[in-house]
């Protein structure tokens, strides 16, 4: 049911703003430095922009304790909010690639957003022993 409300919060948010792409900058996570592919400080998880630019992969390389890790991606554009969430268990392939896009699909054709302003992903994982860990990464995009 939550995936559900997630997928249709996610179409909804790319449906009401839609503009040309452009390009973003590398992403910084909270408190690291920049790099092409970061990994978050406790958390098994690897962060790289698509090569072209208009999307984030992620996807967990050791999911070994961990419960489940929720994810929220979000940016602003023209003055609207866009984004998505979801979440990953041990048991819906944690090591595959997931792809958050900077616009929306529909039908096997993408509309891109422009204007990205304060885009952040944040990771909060639900360890096995109770311990709970965050990582946020901050998207540094061209106005």
């Amino acid at each position: 049911m939550r995936l559900l409300s997630a997928i249709f919060f996610v179409t909804a948010s790319f449906l009401i703003a839609i503009s040309p792409v452009e390009a973003a900058k590398k992403f910084v996570a909270k408190g690291t430095t920049a790099s092409a592919g970061s990994r978050g400080g406790g958390l098994p998880v690897s962060v790289k922009y698509r090569p072209d630019k208009r999307a984030l992969n992620f996807s967990f390389g050791n999911f070994s304790g961990i419960s489940s890790v929720s994810y929220v991606f979000q940016y602003d554009t023209n003055g609207i909010t866009q984004g998505a969430a979801g979440s990953i268990t041990s048991s819906n392939s944690p090591g595959q690639s997931r792809e958050l896009l900077f616009g929306t699909c529909s039908t096997s054709v993408c509309t891109y957003h422009g204007g990205l302003k304060n885009a952040k992903l944040t990771f909060t994982a639900n360890y096995s022993n109770g311990r709970r860990a965050t990582k946020t990464y901050k998207i540094k995009t061209y106005f």
